[in-house]
């Protein structure tokens, strides 16, 4: 007879105490529970333990649990992100599922509900965790070649991209048509570290990438002032 797996579960709170506590709590009833305090390098993470079920705090410092959510759900479409949080308001709720939570538990949480949570939404060792980030993609008259992260133009012209560069547009690509805030991109490219990021870097990034896209793309940036930035589909003239 077989050994059913044990359900990895990856919980970020930045309530040390409490991340101690669920830690013991869930290995207990048998899960396997990986807990760190804040997001930092939270992508790399996700692709080196492969959690069957993210457990993620709202409020981390200064850091937005749910935005963090919102840039993993496009990375990692089929990871399950339960959000918890001592916020218990309704459109608050409403904006963690929209952001692709498949639940928002209140504090003080009750592990019993955890475990349900994480029973229902985990999902077996059986091929099916991947990124979205293996066909290429046609967006305008040009491809995302995500595998070798790559602009691919009409003329076959390849224009490699920087890891900042391609997490960039992804992210703008994915919201093709629609304003993208600043704080968005900032989650998105620099997953909430303050200390790395400033104003001019994004600046930098965005105007290397209109330069990218300028030539053979009918694709354009373009700023939307005090909202953030959008991409575009435009007829070449």
């Amino acid at each position: 007879m077989k050994t059913k797996p044990k359900i990895n579960v990856l919980l970020i709170d930045d309530d040390k105490m409490l991340g101690a506590q669920l830690v013991r709590e869930l290995n207990e009833r048998g899960y396997e529970t990986r807990y760190f305090p804040s997001v930092e390098r939270i992508t790399e993470n996700i692709r080196s333990l492969q959690p069957d079920v993210l457990v993620l705090d709202v409020m981390l410092g200064k850091q937005n649990g749910i935005e963090m959510g919102r840039n993993l759900y496009e990375i990692f479409p089929t990871l399950p992100i339960i959000f918890i949080s001592s916020y218990h308001e309704e459109p608050l709720k409403e904006k963690g599922l929209h952001a692709g939570g498949v639940a928002y538990l209140d504090k003080p949480l009750s592990v019993r509900l955890l475990a349900a949570h994480i029973d229902r939404f985990a999902r077996q060792r059986d091929g099916r965790y991947k990124e979205d980030d293996g066909a290429p993609e046609r967006i305008g008259n040009m491809l995302l070649d995500n595998r070798n992260r790559a602009i691919i133009t009409e003329d076959g012209i390849i224009k490699e991209l920087r890891p900042m560069d391609y997490v960039l547009l992804k992210k703008l690509t994915a919201n093709l048509d629609r304003v993208v805030s600043r704080e968005e991109l900032f989650y998105a490219a620099w997953e909430g570290n303050t200390e790395s990021y400033n104003e001019n870097s994004l600046n930098n990034y965005i105007r290397r990438l209109r330069v990218l896209l300028a030539e053979n793309t009918n694709l354009k940036i373009t700023l939307q002032k005090g909202n953030g930035y959008k991409l575009s589909i435009h007829l070449l003239s």
